[in-house]
C-alpha cells in the first residue's frame, strides 16, 4: 500500500507560541461519559455554503457541510497527517506515480441505496474532469488526469498523463469525495442543492442564507480507522444555521440558543471563556490568508508596483489591530501548519518608504489629491472580495485600502456575494483579490496556482510550474519541500501575493456539546460529536 507521509501538525504549543491561547478540542467532559445517542446539535456558522457540490465548489463554507454527506477513498490522520484506508481498503501505485490502483470496500451503498463500487468511483472521476461540471477546484486536483479503468466491480484505476504522488491525500479531501452517479441526471443546480453521498449524513431541508439540516443515516457503517466513531452518527441531526453578524452568533453560544459557533472572533474569546464556553483552536494548514495581486493585469504587470504594495501593506499592525494576535502573522505563503511550509517572513516586509521609493521610480508621481498617476491615468484599482465576510475580512481590507493611500494608491472596494467573487476570478477578471485555502499538503500550491481559483495569484516566474510538477513527481518528503520552499519565495519576491496571517479556527462549543472536533483540514467534524442533554 501506498501511504504519503507529511510533517506533523502544528502543536497546541507552538500556537500558544504564536500568542493564540489553545483550547484542546472540548472533549473533557465526555472522557468519563459513553457517547450519547440521538438529539440536535445547533452549529452557528458566519457564511453561508452556496454550492454544496464538492465538485464544482471551492469554498471551505460548503466543506463543513459536505465533509459528512460524502465519503472518500482514503483518509488522512488529523494529527500525523497520514494517508490511510477509507473506502478504498488498499491501493498501489505503479513507480512513477501515474498510476494508482484502489480495491475499495464491499457492501459500500449510496445513501439512495446505489452501490458504490468501481463503476461509481470512475463516472465522479470523469465528471469533476468535464467542462460542463465547471469545477473551480476539484478537477485542479485531477491535473492531468488520464482516465479511470473499471478492473472488476471493487478495483479501479486512476490514470494522470505526468507523475501525481499527492493524490492519495488529495482523494481524501471532500473535493473529490464520491457521489451517486444516479443523482447526476438531476443535473449541476441540484447537486448544489443537495448532494447524494455514502457519509453518515444526508442533506435535509435547507433555506438559503438562513440555515441547513444534516440528517442521520441509520445504516452507516464504514467511518475511516482514523475516526473515533466508525458507525452511524450519534446525533439524529445537525443544524447549522447562517449568523454572519460577529455578536449574534458569540451571544447565542452563550445564551445557549446554539450549541457551538464557527470562527468565533479573537476579541471575544476570553469573554466566552469566562462564560463557560470552551474555545478550541486549530492552526489551519493550506494557504495562507493572503492579498494577491494579478500580475497578469495593469497596474501589477510592473514588478516594482507589486513590490510597493507588499512594502506598504502593515501585517503586524493588521494582526495585531483586528485578531489580537491570536491569528498569526503569516510568514510565507503556506501556513506554519502545512508539509513544506518555509519562513520567507521572519521580519515584516511594511517599509512606507521603501513603498514610496518603488512607486516613484516605476514612474507614478503624486498628484494634488494624494493619488499618483502615469501617463494620465489614476494608480486605481479595484478589489473585490466576499460579502458577509468571514474573520472581519472586510474591516482588513478597509484598513489595507487606507495603508495604501498613504503611498497613493487608491483601492475601490467591492463587496460581492461568493459566488460572484469566483466566477469573477474564474474569468481573471480581477486586479486585487484575497484568498485563504485549507488543505494538509503542500502540492496546494500547484492546484491553486492551476486551478481557475478566484484570486489565484498569476504564475509569473518561469521556474515555478516545474516545480511544482517535480515536488508532485517524488513521495520523498524532502525533495518536495526544498521545491516547495523555493516556490513559496518566489511569489513573495515577484509579490505577487501579500501573506497576511495564518486563519486559525476558532470553534466555540456549550457544556453540552462533547468530542465536537476537527478534520484534518481544520475544520469542525460532526460525526463523532454528541450532546448531553
Amino acid at each position: 500500500m501506498t501511504r504519503l507521509r507529511a510533517a506533523v501538525l502544528v502543536t497546541t504549543t507552538a500556537l500558544l507560541a504564536a500568542g493564540c491561547a489553545a483550547t484542546p478540542a472540548p472533549e473533557t467532559e465526555s472522557k468519563d461519559q459513553p457517547p450519547k445517542t440521538g438529539g440536535t446539535l445547533t452549529f452557528a456558522t458566519d457564511a453561508d455554503p452556496g454550492c454544496l457540490d464538492p465538485h464544482q465548489s471551492p469554498l471551505a463554507a460548503s466543506q463543513l457541510v459536505t465533509r459528512g454527506v460524502v465519503d472518500s477513498l482514503t483518509a488522512q490522520d488529523p494529527t500525523s497527517l497520514e494517508i490511510r484506508p477509507w473506502l478504498a481498503e488498499k491501493w498501489t501505485a505503479n513507480p512513477d506515480a501515474t498510476a494508482f490502483t484502489f480495491t475499495l470496500l464491499s457492501g459500500v451503498t449510496f445513501s439512495d441505496g446505489t452501490p458504490l463500487d468501481a463503476a461509481a468511483v470512475k463516472a465522479n472521476f470523469d465528471r469533476i474532469v468535464d467542462p460542463a461540471t465547471k469545477s473551480l477546484l476539484a478537477a485542479g486536483l485531477l491535473a492531468g488526469y488520464a482516465g479511470t479503468t473499471v478492473d472488476d466491480p471493487r478495483t479501479v484505476t486512476v490514470k494522470f498523463s505526468a507523475p501525481n504522488a499527492s493524490f492519495p491525500q488529495a482523494a481524501s479531501t471532500a473535493f473529490l469525495g464520491i457521489q451517486s452517479p444516479a443523482a447526476f441526471a438531476a443535473g449541476p443546480e441540484a447537486l448544489c442543492r443537495k448532494p447524494v453521498g455514502s457519509g453518515p449524513f444526508t442533506v435535509g431541508e435547507r433555506a438559503a442564507q438562513q440555515d441547513i439540516t444534516l440528517t442521520k443515516r441509520e445504516n452507516y457503517g464504514w467511518g475511516p480507522e482514523t475516526a473515533k466513531n466508525r458507525g452511524a452518527a450519534y446525533l439524529d441531526q445537525v443544524t447549522i444555521k447562517v449568523v454572519p453578524e460577529n455578536g449574534v452568533r458569540t451571544g447565542s453560544v452563550r445564551t445557549g440558543q446554539v450549541d457551538a459557533v464557527a470562527n468565533v472572533p479573537p476579541k471575544d474569546v476570553d469573554a466566552l471563556k469566562a462564560a463557560g464556553v470552551e474555545v478550541a483552536a486549530k492552526a489551519q494548514p493550506g494557504i495562507a490568508y493572503s492579498i494577491n495581486l494579478n500580475g497578469n493585469r495593469a497596474p501589477f504587470t510592473d514588478v516594482k508596483v507589486r513590490q510597493a504594495i507588499a512594502k506598504a501593506v502593515d501585517t503586524d499592525q493588521l494582526v495585531n489591530a483586528l485578531y489580537q494576535g491570536k491569528y498569526p502573522r503569516a510568514k510565507s505563503v503556506l501556513t506554519n501548519a502545512t508539509p513544506g511550509y518555509a519562513e520567507v517572513l521572519g521580519t515584516a516586509q511594511f517599509d512606507q518608504a521603501g513603498a514610496n521609493r518603488l512607486l516613484d521610480e516605476a514612474g507614478w508621481t503624486r498628484q494634488a489629491d494624494g493619488v499618483r498617476a502615469k501617463d494620465g491615468n489614476p494608480l486605481a484599482v479595484e478589489w473585490a472580495y466576499v460579502s458577509p465576510a468571514r474573520e472581519q475580512r472586510d474591516l482588513l481590507a478597509q484598513a489595507v485600502q487606507q495603508q495604501l493611500k498613504a503611498v497613493g494608491v487608491d483601492v475601490k472596494l467591492t463587496p460581492l456575494p461568493a459566488g460572484e467573487v469566483v466566477a469573477k476570478g474564474a474569468r481573471g477578471e480581477w486586479q486585487v483579490g484575497d484568498i485563504s485555502f485549507v488543505r494538509a499538503d503542500g502540492d496546494v500550491l500547484r492546484t491553486v496556482l492551476t486551478a481557475p481559483r478566484v484570486g489565484a495569484p498569476a504564475v509569473v516566474a518561469p521556474e515555478v510550474p516545474g516545480l511544482l510538477s517535480a515536488a508532485a513527481s517524488t513521495v520523498d518528503q524532502g525533495v518536495r519541500s526544498t521545491n516547495y520552499g523555493k516556490v513559496q519565495r518566489s511569489i513573495v519576491e515577484l509579490a505577487t501575493s501579500v501573506p497576511v496571517y495564518d486563519p486559525t479556527y476558532l470553534l466555540g462549543t456549550g457544556k453540552a456539546v462533547h468530542d465536537l472536533g476537527f478534520d484534518p483540514q481544520g475544520l469542525p467534524a460532526f460525526h463523532q460529536a454528541w450532546v448531553s442533554r
